[in-house]
């Protein structure tokens, strides 16, 4: 019976194992009067894989889409900066995916379409990752003039 029991014990522990799992560092979503806005992130990757992102939805939006802003013009002396749509994530195995101001972001359209009113200063905004595999991630985020 010992051994049943330990064998269970094992399987147990495999699937917690097998579960993805990012932990948020730092996250905000602007807060615009608009329709439109963007949300940052700091996301942690703790295992040996590394973890992609595959979409994101939110409640207060009715899209979410993945950018990142990239200079250009630098070699006129030219201080451009242009905006793509990127279709995944990655975050390193051990290591941070930055979604920050100046690079990857978040934006997030149709918010008067789920809002009326504009986001509040403080204001809690679940944000759900879709990963790569089938899993999905939702953290919650603050609104805040930044």
């Amino acid at each position: 019976m010992g051994w049943m029991r330990t064998l269970v014990v094992v399987l147990f522990a495999g699937l917690a194992l097998a579960q993805p799992t990012l932990r948020l560092e730092e996250g905000w979503v602007r807060r615009v009067p608009g329709n439109i806005t963007a949300a940052y992130m700091v996301l942690y990757n703790p295992t040996d894989q590394p973890l992609k992102i595959v979409g994101a939805s939110t409640p207060i939006a009715t899209r979410v889409e993945f950018h990142q802003t990239t200079q250009a013009g630098q070699e006129d002396h030219l201080d451009l900066s242009a905006m793509r749509r990127v279709e995944a994530l990655t975050v390193p195995a051990r290591g941070r995916l930055k979604i920050l101001p100046g690079g990857y972001h978040l934006m997030l359209y149709g918010l008067r379409e789920k809002n009326p009113q504009p986001l509040a200063e403080g204001q809690k905004v679940p944000i759900t990752l879709r990963l790569e595999g089938g899993a999905s991630l939702t953290f919650t985020l603050t609104a805040q003039m930044r």
